[in-house]
């Protein structure tokens, strides 16, 4: 606490000046203590000014305007009904009067894909999102306020946050929400990586996201709580705001932030377990009259290949852990900025000193602050649920007897998966891969033969793009269980650190009962995060094989063959085991778990390729496929087709 030094000098009416008399009395010293600062929260009446970044690029409007239309909704049904029927000339305000499900919903997600000029907002306290949220893809101008977002979980077949933004989107306003999860969950067969994966994130923003302000939000008991770039490869310059929020409760993430630019302002943190803001990968962040409370490094740059930067401006810092990191990590516990950001907005007017953040962002942030008209009414009771289905027994998988021959489905790569006959299936026909579209519009071919016999797949050039090859009916879709399914590729990572390729298997019926699973893959070799990644295979949980920071890492840099089983017991269970060049001990084995749902029950494919998000970088030599069976290495060797490229570790 400064301390103004009074001097207390008694005057007499006979003091000369420039008496220098040697019986003058030295006045003497006080110690006073300045009044504590003013703690209480400060009156706010203007909640309806967009501030910080969404405020640039001609402001966020959402669906205001004159010409309007103004929609309630009572049911996810209905919302997803009003988003996709929206006039695109007319801004749209959709009214949420009740709480939305997954089941009045009718779908794992909120899409608010390809569109502009968009208004969400609960009225009064009523606006709810129970376990299913929004996925904003290649949208603009779009507002989202005065909800309850909570819940979501991160294995339906959808993004698995309470609000998603995949870039391309600008212009996106986040205000007075409250969005959490749970830092537990009921089931105690889970190990704690699995609880925390169980959810995802609350915001995120991936991609070429920009123009985005979260504001006034509470958010809280989250593993992940807010992110900002998806990998250490996801290189945008994104731009983010997030002012007046309450973050309680959490582990870390507040937010994580790669590249690009971010203001953070007069937000209140109490209680994070791990970490708060972790600037990377050269992101520069101006963290300006925010107060951390009862936490562990409120701010530093851990865990990527390049650290980030930030500018401290006058926070305050109460009750906090400090603790270094690896080698090249950075704390700020000497309160020393590493960076400096201008932003280009004014934001004065709602900027409020620092001993005031606490007190008022306790009292305005959330539901239930910004006016809303009134509610119409309750809204209907739903309809009784139907029941679950019943899953059937799980039928054992018996041992397969080695094959004597296999009718193998093979893609050689001479040349690109979309050239006409470069499949050859198993009765002897032939066919290719199809191309994708992504809003409307085909996706770039980012896969180029390159005359040796192998085919190189490059999304470097920009890491939002899709671009994924597909082939439809790879496995049998007659309803009959046990389904088997055996893919072989042989497969060369890239030396720059990027994530290499996806590959992913969806396992649908024709008529299905209800919902069908799919195999993610992802082949990454960005740092720690190197190895194969199964997305949400393990009961909703994902798990990366051969990571670099663990004991016998993947070179991930290195050719080799993979093989993957996947054996079905049920539409929705089964076994996934992971080999690699051929030996016979699985790198990977997963028994009786509930996989992860495909976004629709009746796909049935295997997809090459990039689905957006992160940069991609690899070589493919051969993908050979089967639905004959689950066999394992030894059963294989001398059976894979002649000439089709390196089967190192499969010869006869």
């Amino acid at each position: 606490m400064y301390k103004k030094r009074i001097v207390a000098v008694l005057l007499s009416g006979i003091l000369l000046a420039g008496c220098n008399s040697s019986d003058d009395e030295v006045p003497p010293v006080v110690d006073v203590e300045p009044p504590p600062p003013d703690t209480s929260a400060l009156l706010l009446t203007d909640f309806d000014t967009v501030y910080g970044f969404a405020a640039e690029n001609g402001g966020t409007t959402g669906g205001s305007g004159d010409n309007k239309v103004e929609v309630t909704v009572c049911t996810g049904e209905e919302m997803i009904n009003a988003i996709k029927n929206k006039d695109p000339n007319l801004p749209l305000t959709i009214w949420v009067n009740g709480p939305i499900t997954l089941q009045n919903a009718k779908d794992s997600r909120i899409d608010i894909k390809d569109v502009s000029d968009i208004s969400i907002i609960g009225l009064g306290s009523q606006g709810e999102m129970a376990g299913i949220g929004f996925n904003i893809v290649r949208a603009s101008n779009i507002i989202i306020r005065n909800l309850r977002i909570h819940h979501v979980r991160a294995n339906l077949g959808a993004p698995g946050d309470g609000i998603s933004m995949e870039g391309p989107v600008s212009n996106i306003w986040i205000d007075h929400n409250e969005i959490y999860n749970s830092l537990t969950v009921d089931d105690p067969t889970l190990t704690l990586d699995q609880v925390k994966d169980y959810y995802d994130g609350l915001v995120d923003a991936k991609g070429d996201a920009k123009f985005i302000t979260i504001s006034f939000n509470k958010f809280h008991n989250s593993w992940k709580t807010s992110l900002s770039g998806s990998s250490d490869s996801d290189n945008f310059n994104r731009t983010l705001t997030y002012h007046h929020n309450h973050w309680y409760n959490v582990n870390s993430r507040l937010p994580l932030f790669r590249f690009g630019q971010g203001h953070i302002y007069n937000n209140f943190y109490d209680g994070a377990q791990e970490s708060g803001i972790n600037s990377r990968m050269g992101a520069v962040i101006r963290i300006e009259h925010n107060h951390f409370a009862n936490m562990k490094n409120p701010v530093m740059s851990m865990f990527s290949q390049e650290i980030g930067y930030w500018q401290l401006i006058d926070n305050i810092f109460e009750n906090i852990t400090w603790e270094q990191g690896a080698e090249g990590s950075v704390i700020a516990e000497d309160n020393q900025s590493t960076g400096e950001l201008n932003v280009p907005y004014d934001y004065q007017n709602s900027l409020i000193p620092v001993h005031n953040v606490k007190q008022t962002v306790l009292r305005y942030a959330g539901v239930g602050v910004i006016d809303t008209p009134p509610s119409p009414g309750l809204c209907p009771a739903p309809e009784p649920a139907e029941p679950e289905p019943v899953e059937p027994e799980p039928v054992p998988i018996d041992p397969v007897e080695p094959p004597s021959s296999v009718d193998w489905n093979g893609y050689s790569a001479d040349t690109d998966p979309f050239t006409a006959d470069t499949v050859v299936l198993a009765d002897g026909s032939f066919s290719q891969f199809s191309p994708q579209q992504s809003g409307g519009a085909d996706e770039p071919n980012h896969f180029t033969a390159n005359g040796d016999g192998t085919v190189s797949f490059d999304s470097t050039v920009n890491g939002a793009d899709r671009s994924r090859a597909k082939i439809n009916d790879v496995v049998a879709s007659d309803g009959v269980y046990p389904k088997f399914f055996t893919l072989l590729m042989g497969v060369q990572g890239n030396s720059d650190g990027q994530r290499i390729l996806e590959t992913e298997i969806a396992l649908g019926d024709a008529e299905p009962t209800g919902a069908s699973s799919r195999l993610k893959i992802i082949f990454r070799g960005d740092g720690n995060n190197a190895g194969v990644q199964l997305e949400n295979a393990n009961n909703g949980s994902s798990i990366t094989i051969g990571k670099g920071n663990e004991p016998d890492p993947l070179d991930m840099t290195q050719y080799r063959v993979y093989q993957f089983n996947i054996s079905l017991t049920s539409p929705t269970t089964g076994n996934v085991a992971l080999y690699v060049e051929g030996n016979n001990t699985p790198l990977l084995n997963l028994e009786n778990v509930t996989m992860r749902p495909a976004s629709n029950a009746t796909d049935n494919y295997l997809q090459l390729g990039d689905a957006g998000g992160s940069s991609y970088k690899g070589v493919i030599d051969w993908a050979i496929w089967t639905d004959a069976g689950a066999y394992t290495p030894d059963m294989l060797k001398g059976l894979l087709p002649a000439g089709i490229g390196d089967i190192s570790g499969y010869q006869d």
